[in-house]
């Protein structure tokens, strides 16, 4: 079995879509993924996520489903460095983790400073579920 995860082109989040550079990239994409059939598509409920993988689909004649689980990790938590909120958990600079201990352990990573007091772990266990699931 292959799986193949794929973000999403160039964004314009202010529309949730694409730039026009994120088109051109959508449609080389799909050229490259139109050769890999059969296959079962999904995609995040994101506008862009749809956009960018709609010249795959069209080019192979399929639809995705679509899986809410795999939405970007940006609602529901607050992580704060080095005093200002981010907002997102992948947004953290090393300086602010590469000297905590705890960032490096698989079970307990989300007790660190940055997220003790976020529900980062909560939708990080809802991803993993999900894809649990979907395998």
């Amino acid at each position: 079995m292959n799986i193949y995860i794929v973000r999403h082109a160039e964004p314009d989040y202010s529309i949730d879509s694409l730039t026009e550079k994120g088109w051109r990239e959508a449609a080389l994409l799909g050229k490259r993924l139109e050769k890999i059939t059969p296959a079962y598509y999904y995609v995040s409920p994101l506008g862009r996520a749809k956009d960018t993988a709609s010249f795959t689909l069209r080019a192979v004649g399929a639809s995705a489903e679509e899986m809410d689980w795999l939405h970007e990790f940006d609602y529901g938590y607050r992580v704060v460095q080095r005093g200002h909120a981010s907002g997102l958990a992948w947004d953290v600079l090393p300086a602010d983790w590469a000297q905590e201990p705890v960032y490096y352990d698989s079970e307990r990573w989300s007790d660190g400073p940055l997220y003790r007091d976020t529900t980062v772990r909560t939708v990080f266990d809802a991803v993993g579920n999900g894809l649990d699931a979907l395998l």
